[in-house]
């Protein structure tokens, strides 16, 4: 051993492959006698075996070990106990308020039942839809659970949980029963993450393989899955967005869902670091919420995104050739949804962000002088627009948000 680490003595070979157990893909186990349950803090770890008499707080311990949370994937750990360990449970627990330790531990019996309401609670939402994998039946499944936030939500909630205990219930028989149901919602996820998360198909499967191997072992190498990564849409964001869609989808109905999925992630999702993006959320809010509600049919869904997205290359085609920073466009945009466009605006808007960036330095937003100054030149601005008072007030507020969001950045 001494060899291998290069004449470390035992205490810090013991440290460099417990370091290396938290933060490398090897080692992958670790047998330990009497160590590692007091103050061992490694969230990736998922599975305790135990063959050795625990009571009381050490007992405690090991459980508190593998339950650790990790990165939004593992919620908790398993314990396989060898030697009827979970007898002394009880003990363990007694100096506590029951509803305090409510579900700390599982036992096989509460995993497998708890699956099969699951799975049966979550087909309840697709109620209606065949279970199938081409994709329009997954458009249709898709569409289902994103016309409402909620839905939305409760869909994903559900399969985690549901992807968890396929994992922990190991060979359990009961996953052969319902493996067909698990595999078409593990389908519908994945159409989920790619077209409405647009999560590329293989950060969705590496992040499956690394965390949950059966999974990945029985559903995601299954002959439908491959199939369908395949085929799953990679219709990139670009200038050519349009093109590539009417390119890749024959009829409406698929074009105006994959448009709906591309606004809600790209254009209300990156709106909050774009001026050209945040100029249209509030359209492409009405559009998605008209899709939501089924108010407008597919075809007045799609021209009404198709001219958005028409909108959104025209203004960063005049962005370039303005040669403007964000904050200038940002600031150019503002002030013609209230005064109207002009080519001798756009110079004023030039010279008005040169003097705002004289007054801005690190942190300027926290002392008082330094916002006074900046709110000064924007009013001063605004004032000469002649605009009403009301409207004069609104516009100097968002210019002071721009500069807040966009100034320090260019």
């Amino acid at each position: 051993m001494k060899e291998r680490f290069k004449g470390k003595d035992i205490e810090d070979i013991r440290k460099e492959i417990v370091n290396r157990y938290k933060e490398e893909e090897y080692p992958k186990i670790l047998i330990v006698t009497d160590m590692l349950l007091a103050g061992f803090d490694a969230p990736v770890l998922q599975t305790i075996y135990l063959d050795k008499p625990l009571k009381e707080h050490r007992l405690l311990q090991a459980i508190a070990r593998t339950n650790r949370p990790y990165k939004g994937i593992k919620e908790c750990g398993l314990i396989i106990d060898y030697i009827g360990i979970f007898r002394e449970f009880e003990k363990a627990f007694k100096n506590y308020i029951e509803e305090d330790i409510k579900r700390v531990v599982w036992s096989s019996d509460d995993l497998r039942d708890e699956f099969v309401e699951l799975i049966e609670e979550t087909l309840e939402i697709f109620d209606g839809i065949e279970s199938r994998y081409e994709r329009r039946y997954l458009l249709k499944a898709v569409e289902k659970i994103t016309s409402e936030k909620e839905t939305e939500k409760e869909f994903v909630n559900k399969y985690k949980n549901l992807r968890r205990l396929f994992e922990f219930l190991g060979p359990d028989v009961i996953k052969l029963e319902f493996l067909e149901e698990f595999k078409w919602l593990s389908a519908v996820y994945a159409f989920y993450r790619k077209s409405v998360l647009v999560e590329e198909v293989d950060n969705v499967r590496r992040e499956v393989d690394r965390y949950f191997k059966k999974t990945m072992r029985y559903i995601h190498k299954a002959t439908e899955f491959r199939k369908l990564e395949m085929e799953l849409p990679e219709i990139p964001f670009d200038a050519n967005y349009l093109k590539k869609l009417n390119d890749r989808f024959d009829n409406d109905e698929e074009k105006a869902a994959n448009i709906i999925f591309t606004l809600n992630k790209y254009v209300l999702v990156e709106r909050h670091n774009n001026p050209v993006l945040e100029s249209v959320a509030e359209k492409a809010e009405r559009i998605i919420e008209s899709w939501r509600k089924k108010t407008k049919d597919f075809v007045e869904v799609y021209k009404e995104s198709a001219a958005l997205f028409n909108e959104i290359d025209g203004n960063k085609e005049r962005q370039r050739s303005l040669g403007f920073t964000d904050f200038e466009f940002a600031v150019l945009l503002a002030l013609e949804e209230a005064a109207g466009g002009s080519d001798e605006l756009a110079y004023q808007v030039k010279d008005l962000c040169r003097r705002i960036k004289e007054q801005l330095f690190p942190d300027w937003n926290v002392q008082s002088s330094a916002r006074k100054n900046v709110g000064k030149e924007i009013r001063e601005f605004v004032r000469k627009l002649k605009l009403k008072r009301e409207t004069l007030n609104k516009v100097s507020e968002t210019l002071y948000e721009r500069t807040t969001k966009y100034g320090e950045k260019d």
